[in-house]
């Protein structure tokens, strides 16, 4: 266990979850190049020029004829490293290449013909292995093979040239001597022995294995190719994703937005695909917003949520949609519910309303008329759910939202209505919400969080501004996610209930763990 408490390994797992989450969100990527890795392995492989190799073995004899004749030990046995050396050496010699190319009757060359072949010696044995390679397998022997005869028949020349120097030089002693003299016998007997001699000589060098054209060409097999490229594409592919994990700044994830916002999650909102409905068409799509209803009464329980602000890091969040499905699931409850648009900079109550909102805040800031004039119905079954648009766009937001009039309409609108959600600009660009945070008419502030757009920097900077004001974030709405089965929500058909406002089908499952998860989330989001 470590000093707080937590097991050691639950770092360890966090990290593999992690890694995991990774390859899950870039799994075609990682399967791309690892089939492209594939295909260009096999394509070069099968374009590839197979070559194939065919050996000959001879044995060599250490020591020579002259060793031989004076009946004295080896001098290649103290050193026979050396004397394979050597043997090697003339194997793969220009001399022997020469008689090669006189006996194949080959164009080639010398020089050519000692590029395909390799001489090796065999371990612990005083054989050569001779390798030839050639495009042909029947070449490639037939070369092997040379090699082999044309290294033995230089070896027996070389011997007997030896042996015929040998005799020359006895003769010119045993001439020089007298008739009688006791030497000229035993130069006599060394000439009878060269003599003998040349009848065996080259018989040390003998070859045992003769070359055979091979029936596969040298190199990797297919198979192997194909799992070579497998385990380089994969390299390749891993490389990659997390070359692109860590560009990318993008929050992915429900764990990676509530680590950067220090904020839980109170629901998730599934991503919408194809064209986005008004308010009226998205009935049937609330049971999300149930689920954050639910969260926020119980955290309503443990401070006051009369007025509740909704916001975001940045633009382009969903923080408006979430305002208006929000107050409009809390009037479906019978609950008076007022929605206030104080995002003057970019009104959008109009098209998800279908209402003109040329009136609404900003008239209220500049005449006398009652807060309740300007509160439009955009439902004329849900009498008790009521909008204020944003108005005309002033010129001074900021100082319109920071003013004493500000406050006193928000105050007015909480007196009279249940309860009162704000739709206000996102934190990082604009000083408009920052003024709101700090009216003493908001009570607390939900942060709307959309998945693969917010940045880590950037949800880490809308923390910082929280942090900076008093009120205190009730909790987290993130938003479109793609994956939400693994979070909970799994799909279903549900009867068809009376009325239009109130009925939904199919419906989304909700939070795993449904009311011990929402209990668990309020109780973390409520104030220490």
């Amino acid at each position: 266990m470590s000093v707080s408490g937590r097991p050691e390994s639950a770092g360890e797992n966090d990290g593999l979850r992690g890694t995991l989450r990774i390859l899950r969100r870039r799994w075609q990527l990682v399967v791309g190049v690892v089939v492209a890795s594939v295909l260009v392995g096999v394509i070069t492989h099968e374009r590839a020029s197979k070559s194939y190799a065919a050996t000959a073995n001879v044995t060599f004899q250490e020591g020579t004829l002259s060793e031989s004749v004076l009946q004295i030990g080896s001098t290649a046995s103290a050193e026979p490293q050396r004397q394979a050396a050597t043997e090697a050496l003339i194997a793969h010699s220009s001399e022997v290449a020469r008689n090669v190319v006189a006996a194949l009757h080959v164009s080639s060359s010398p020089a050519e013909l000692l590029d395909l072949v390799k001489v090796e010696v065999a371990p612990n044995a005083d054989v050569l292995d001779i390798t030839a390679t050639a495009a042909n397998p029947q070449y490639a022997a037939r070369v092997a093979n040379a090699f082999a005869r044309e290294y033995i028949a230089f070896k027996t020349a070389s011997q007997l040239a030896g042996v015929e120097n040998a005799q020359n030089a006895l003769r010119s002693q045993i001439a020089a001597l007298p008739a009688a003299s006791p030497e000229r016998a035993t130069l006599q007997q060394s000439l009878q022995r060269l003599a003998e001699l040349r009848a065996v000589a080259g018989g040390g060098a003998s070859v045992i294995g003769s070359a055979t054209p091979p029936s596969e060409p040298t190199g990797t097999h297919l198979s192997t190719t194909i799992l070579f490229s497998i385990v380089v594409g994969l390299a390749i592919a891993f490389a990659l994703v997390f070359l692109l994990e860590s560009l990318d700044r993008r929050l992915k994830s429900i764990e990676e937005l509530e680590q950067e916002y220090r904020l839980p999650a109170l629901t998730f909102i599934p991503q919408v695909d194809g064209a986005f409905p008004g308010a009226q068409g998205r009935v049937e799509a609330l049971e999300p917003y149930r689920i954050l209803r639910s969260a926020l009464d119980l955290a309503a329980a443990r401070r006051s949520l009369d007025t509740l602000l909704i916001t975001s890091a940045v633009s382009g969040e969903g923080k408006t949609t979430v305002a208006v499905d929000l107050a409009h699931t809390i009037a479906l409850t019978g609950r008076d519910v007022v929605l206030v648009e104080l995002d003057l900079r970019r009104p959008s109550f109009a098209s998800h309303f279908k209402i003109n909102g040329k009136t609404g805040f900003t008239t209220l800031m500049s005449s006398e008329e009652s807060v309740s004039s300007a509160l439009i119905k955009p439902f004329s079954d849900l009498d008790n759910f009521s909008v204020l648009p944003a108005g005309q766009t002033p010129r001074n937001p900021s100082e319109l939202l920071g003013s004493k009039r500000a406050e006193e309409i928000l105050s007015e609108l909480s007196k009279s209505h249940d309860i009162v959600i704000v739709d206000s600009p996102p934190l990082n660009p604009v000083a408009d919400a920052q003024e709101l945070l700090d009216n003493p008419a908001i009570q607390a502030v939900l942060i709307v969080a959309r998945a693969d757009l917010v940045t880590r920097e950037q949800a880490q900077r809308a923390r910082a501004i929280l942090d900076f004001h008093m009120v205190e974030p009730v909790g987290l709405v993130a938003i479109g996610l793609r994956d939400v089965s693994r979070y909970g929500y799994e799909p279903y058909e549900a009867p068809q209930s009376a009325g239009t406002t109130g009925s939904f089908s199919p419906k989304l499952s909700g939070l795993a763990g449904s009311a011990d998860r929402t209990n668990e989330l309020t109780q973390s989001a409520a104030p220490h």
